[in-house]
């Protein structure tokens, strides 16, 4: 089944239908930031009849803690509090919140963080709603006709979920808040992979950043894609036995500022590479050298990076 166009930058306090509606093994992900003065935030799912099937609230202000509670006509239940906090102040996120058949499953940062069982029927569920001091830079819903490999007696280091693999090596690799400067190996060439989604923030000052793609044994860069800040451009451009081919520099505009979040992907479309951001198309870079001898990404330069997905 097809995915649905995620949601960049949407302004918080933020609401969506539920797309694709609600079933077992519904995903839902966020991608953002904790403010630097946060107090909390809370994350709703919500019925057709306002009850709040699921309110997950993160408060930095009252011990650090996560409270989990459903409202129903209008009243909230007991509360389930979870004293482990992954959120930090001005610190970036990434949050997977899976609907399965018992219980909402909640993943933060790659990490196992919680369940919450469900006290009335997930089926009713309508709409997300997210406020609260955070700044969200890409919601997803991911289609439900995958399942979730695990259960809740896996241990926590076995608890994230890959959908739509018969083998978890087979799934995508998800690195969040790397080390930079970022440096990582396929495990699959690039010509049969083919898709690399890149979000981060561009800190105010920034000069420039880059994203490499090359073959580790040579060295040899097929893509080098460089946002440029001071020239408002980005330059592609191919390094082969260390000497540089001509740069590639139109662009009908530049997604990439100071001080903002971006969402890049970079997907081989046969004899071209198509880089987007925030789901359009910003050019084409035909390969010059063999896209099978891809086999490693680099990152560096002026930024941040919050997730990568190869």
């Amino acid at each position: 089944m097809a995915g649905y166009a995620p949601i960049y930058n949407p302004v918080v306090p933020f609401q969506s239908a539920i797309l694709g509606g609600i079933s077992d093994g519904k995903r839902v992900t966020l991608q953002g930031q904790v403010h630097s003065h946060a107090k909390r935030f809370e994350i709703n799912f919500v019925c057709f009849n306002n009850d709040i099937a699921f309110h997950f609230n993160p408060r930095l202000d009252d011990g650090n803690i996560i409270v989990c509670n459903t409202m129903q006509n209008k009243s909230w239940g007991s509360e389930e509090r979870k004293h482990h906090m992954p959120f930090q102040r001005n610190a970036y996120f990434d949050v997977a919140i899976v609907v399965v058949g018992h219980a909402f499953q909640v993943t933060v940062n790659g990490q196992f963080l919680l369940e919450y069982r469900h006290r009335v029927s997930y089926q009713g569920i309508q709409s997300l709603n997210i406020k609260g001091d955070v700044s969200l830079s890409c919601v997803t819903f991911h289609p439900s006709s995958a399942q979730p490999v695990y259960g809740a007696a896996l241990a926590p280091s076995m608890a994230f979920p890959v959908f739509g693999a018969a083998k978890p090596q087979q799934g995508p690799t998800m690195v969040h808040n790397p080390v930079m400067p970022f440096q990582a190996a396929f495990p699959k060439s690039f010509a049969n992979k083919g898709n690399i989604v890149i979000t981060g923030n561009v800190p105010y000052g920034a000069d420039r950043f880059h994203v490499n793609l090359l073959n580790s044994r040579t060295r040899n860069i097929h893509l080098h894609i460089n946002p440029r800040f001071n020239e408002h451009t980005i330059v592609r451009n191919t390094q082969n036995r260390g000497a540089w081919g001509p740069e590639e520099r139109q662009l009908a505009y530049m997604p990439f500022g100071q001080g903002q979040n971006f969402q890049m992907e970079i997907r081989n479309e046969g004899g071209v590479v198509g880089v987007y951001s925030n789901g359009s198309k910003l050019f084409n870079y035909v390969h010059r050298l063999p896209a099978n001898q891809i086999d490693m990404i680099e990152i560096g330069g002026s930024v941040t990076v919050t997730y990568v997905q190869y």
